[in-house]
Order: structure tokens, then sequence, then C-alpha cells
């Protein structure tokens, strides 16, 4: 029997503890300072330390009502205690090094290679999986694929609501296939922390009240990575690019801002910047539109990001969905997200976008009013300057 209620549970829990981190005002708020910051008051960190909690809290219910599947996710949430220590010290200090963190991440990979099963079955290529039945290759692979994991949702939470917004859709996918194949206690943990991520967004979209924090990115990629590797070992009939694909938007991400920093920038793998491609929609798409509108007001440009990224969460979904059983075309899927990827952010830096719906109308009436020129003028400065910031790109 499926637990579809532990997803009522878990976000009423999400929702209702969300307001004490908002309230705390000297601990865990992000002030907005830095190249990735997009908000402009002090803000709560804390939001993914509650998801947390309301995983715990919900575990803790079922245990105490006798439901086996809620108390089932104890193992997961046991052996994530090491990175989301590691992130609450980020979240409340701002002073814990990137390398530590991933370390952290590490650890708990570890713990959950031995007590949750956390281990790679196989990746449906031959010359790989053949090599899967040695240690000394599994668990370094597995280890490292679950730390990118963690970095991926780090990297994407950029914007009100993107990253958790994110980890419900792949959460979604990991608990539609195990509802299909019968995998019920795979489905309870995805719904569990589908749940808390809800409650948190209640609080975190649109207006950014609470953030999830490097505890929350770190929580959802830790269980996403070790929900995806249960889920393949236990559907045979699944092909291990289904949650390969889920996750494909922050997996593309984090491999081209790897090849960003590392190639063309010249800078350390870890650094942080700018230029992710949520940080282009908010500049190049979100502000132009509010500042049409004669709106200085930052917030909604903000929340004007994350559905813009929700679509490649949802196509990477549909795609999953649709050829869930088929290994190439799930590749081929792959790549062709990769390449769409590359499309849209290139496009964002060379402001190849084309003109909206009632552009030519408004510009006849800028120039029955004699202010096309200035318009002009003002514009080709303006895409100018763009261009040589954007030029060591």
């Amino acid at each position: 029997m499926l637990a579809w209620w532990a997803v009522a549970i878990s976000a009423v829990c999400a929702a209702g503890l969300m307001p004490l981190a908002m309230r705390s005002r000297s601990l865990g708020h992000d002030v907005p300072r830095g190249v990735q910051k997009l908000h402009q008051v002090s803000t709560s960190r804390l939001g993914g330390a509650f998801v947390f909690l309301a995983c715990v809290a919900t575990g803790a219910a079922g245990e105490l009502f006798g439901h086996s599947l809620l108390s089932g996710t104890a193992p997961l949430l046991w052996c994530a205690l090491p990175l989301v220590a590691a992130g609450l010290a980020e979240d409340l200090t701002g002073r814990v090094r990137p390398r530590y963190r991933v370390l952290a991440a590490v650890v708990s990979a570890m713990l959950a290679s031995v007590y949750a099963q956390g281990t790679i079955p196989r990746l449906d290529l031959p010359w790989v999986d053949a090599w899967l039945g040695h240690a000394w290759v599994l668990l370094p692979l597995t280890w490292f694929m679950v730390a990118g994991a963690c970095n991926a949702i780090n990297i994407i939470d950029g914007a009100h609501g993107l990253a958790a917004g994110t980890g419900v859709i792949m959460l979604g996918g990991i608990a539609l296939a195990a509802a299909g194949g019968g995998d019920a206690p795979t489905f309870t943990e995805a719904a569990t922390i589908m749940g808390a991520l809800t409650g948190f967004l209640v609080w975190n979209y649109p207006r950014g009240r609470i953030f999830l924090g490097d505890t929350g990115a770190y929580f959802i990629g830790f269980a996403y990575a070790e929900l995806s590797m249960r889920l393949v070992a236990r559907n045979p009939e699944l092909s291990a690019w289904y949650v390969i694909v889920l996750g494909a938007y922050p997996i593309v991400e984090t491999v081209f801002s790897m090849y960003r920093r590392g190639v063309l920038r010249r800078m350390p793998l870890m650094a942080p910047e700018g230029v992710h491609l949520h940080s282009l929609v908010y500049r190049r798409v979100a502000l132009p539109i509010e500042r049409r509108r004669g709106s200085a007001n930052l917030s909604a440009a903000n929340a004007r990001v994350a559905p813009r990224l929700w679509l490649h969460g949802m196509l990477c979904f549909a795609l999953a969905v649709a050829f869930h059983d088929s290994t190439p075309t799930l590749i081929a899927c792959f790549v062709g997200y990769a390449v769409f990827y590359v499309h849209r952010y290139r496009a964002l830096v060379r402001f190849a976008a084309r003109p909206g719906r009632g552009w030519h109308r408004r510009h006849r009436s800028e120039a029955a009013g004699g202010h096309v020129l200035r318009r002009a003028a003002a514009l080709a400065l303006r895409a100018r300057r763009d261009r040589e910031s954007d030029a060591h790109l």
C-alpha cells in the first residue's frame, strides 16, 4: 500500500516550522552581497534545516503509529547527518569552505553505501557495468556521484523556488516510477521529502521569505541520488538513465559551470560566480520585463526566474517518463537536452532573444512621439556594454 498521506504530513510539518526560522533575527540570515545574490533584504537561510526536521518528524510519526514505511526513512536521514551538519554550519556562519562541505557529502555517501543500500546498481552501459562488480571502482564512483548531486542542487539554488521546485519535479519522477513498480518504500521516502519541500515553497515562493540554504540544497541532492540508486536496483525493467534524464537540468548546469570556470575563465572549479543560467534569466529576461512595466521590484523579477526554469525540469521529466525503459533513447534525450541548454545559455549571453509580442506596435508609437532615436541610442549603448562585460565568456 502506497503512503500517499506522507506528502500531507511532511508538508504540514514543514509549513508549520518555517515561521520559527523566519522569526530568528540573528541566526542564519543571508545578506544581499556577492556575485550570486539576487535578493535585496537579509533573509533566513535555515529553510533547508527545517525541511530536514519535517522529514524527521514525519518518520517519527510513522514510528509512533506503527507505520513501517514511514519509519523506514530513518537510515537515509541518519546517513544525511554529516552533510546536514556541514550545511547548517555554513548557513549559520558563512565560513565553511566548499571543500569541507563536499567532504561531508562524501562521508554521508559512505555511510549510505553501508547502511542505506546506497551503491550504484548499474548504468546500463555494458563496458561500465562490468567494472561495477569491483568495490574499488563501485564505491568511489558512487561517492563521487552523490557529492556531485549535492553540488548540482546547490548550484541552481539561486532564485526563489528554483531548487525546491526542481527537487519536487525530480522526486516526483522517482515517486511515479516507484508507484508504477510497486516499490512502496522508495515511493514513501520520495513522497515525504516532496511534501516537506512543498511546505517550504509556501513561504519561499514567490516572495522569498526564507531560503533553503546549503543544508536544504545538499539534502535534496543527497536524497535524490540515494533514492535514484535504490529505485534502479529494485526495478530491473527501468533504465538506469531514467533517473539521469530526470536530473538532466542540474547535471548539465554543473558540468557546463565546471567547463566555464576551469576552461574558459581559468577559475577554481568551486569559485562563486554570477553567470549561471538562472542569473542570466534574471538579468536578461526578468529584470527587463519589470523595467518595461515601470517597476523596480527586484523581488518580482526574481519570482519570474523559477517558472521559466521549472520548464526545463518538466521537459526532462516528460522525456524520462516517455522513454523510461529505453536506454539508447534516454541517452539521446540527455544529449539533446544538453545541446538545448547550451543553445539557450549562448542566446542569453549574446542577447539573441527575439523581440516580444507588441514590439513593433510599441516602437511605432514611440517614433510618432519622437522618442525612437533616443531609445535606439540607449539600447545600442547598453548592448555594447553587455557585450564587453560578457566578452570573457
